[in-house]
């Protein structure tokens, strides 16, 4: 079996480069994937074993790192959730201009995707212990004002992540760990329930995993074989074009 083959790539956005990454497959197909990371020190890379495992199923992929993240410019304090989704849009637009693509989103990621699902309508949405934050944290800037914004949440169900799943009609996935201590249960529980006109709907619980779910998988093989399998169940019907 051919090893994947990576192409990097820079997109502008606004007053940032982004530095992606695509993961194509032996034809040489454009993406029909793309990958939004979570905060933290996270980046890119974090995702690449499973993108690799999609390329050698056939499934090309993009994933690129914010902007204050991996080699990407800018600095994170001062972005936004807003700011992260026109970057993906950016992103988008570059790697398969006019073609749909389906997203999987980690921790933060997860938000941007939803907020994501009516520009793009992806075929299929995969979100790995996807976080959920309420309206008037979209346009904070990433430092003190969103974090006070975070303290003081204590109902997510208005979270624009959910208003998004409930029109979402394409397949879901979600997978999360059964010891996250970082994403709260009743945002795990409003994942699996407002996604209510999909086309279908699959839950992984990682026995064991807490919020770091890529570490975890790349460390046992049996779970990261599992996680493989359904990311293609829910894309096997997801059309080429």
């Amino acid at each position: 079996m051919l090893a994947p083959m990576d192409d990097d790539f820079s997109v502008p956005s606004g007053a940032h480069t982004l530095r992606g990454t695509i993961t194509g497959n032996a034809a040489g197909d454009a993406p029909r994937l793309l990958a939004l990371h979570g905060g933290g020190q996270s980046s890119r890379r974090g995702i690449q074993y499973l993108l690799a495992g999609l390329a050698r199923a056939g499934l090309a992929s993009a994933a690129f790192d914010f902007s204050g993240h991996g080699e990407s410019t800018g600095q994170v304090e001062g972005s936004s959730l807003n700011g992260r989704v026109a970057q993906a849009m950016a992103v988008a637009g570059h790697v398969a201009p006019g073609r749909r693509l389906s997203l999987i989103g980690t921790s933060m990621g997860g938000h941007v995707a939803c907020s994501l699902v009516e520009r793009l309508r992806p075929p299929a949405l995969m979100l790995f212990c996807p976080a959920a934050y309420v309206a008037e944290a979209q346009d904070a800037p990433f430092g003190p004002s969103f974090q006070g914004i975070l303290r003081s949440t204590v109902d997510y169900a208005s979270s624009p992540a959910f208003t998004a799943l409930e029109s979402y009609e394409g397949r879901l996935l979600l997978v999360y760990g059964s010891e996250d201590a970082v994403i709260p249960a009743q945002v795990l529980a409003q994942y699996e329930r407002r996604a209510r006109r999909a086309k279908s709907v699959e839950v992984v619980r990682l026995e064991g995993a807490g919020h770091k779910l890529h570490d975890w998988l790349q460390a046992h093989p049996r779970d990261h074989e599992r996680v493989l399998g359904a990311m293609l169940r829910a894309l096997e019907a997801v059309p080429a074009g």
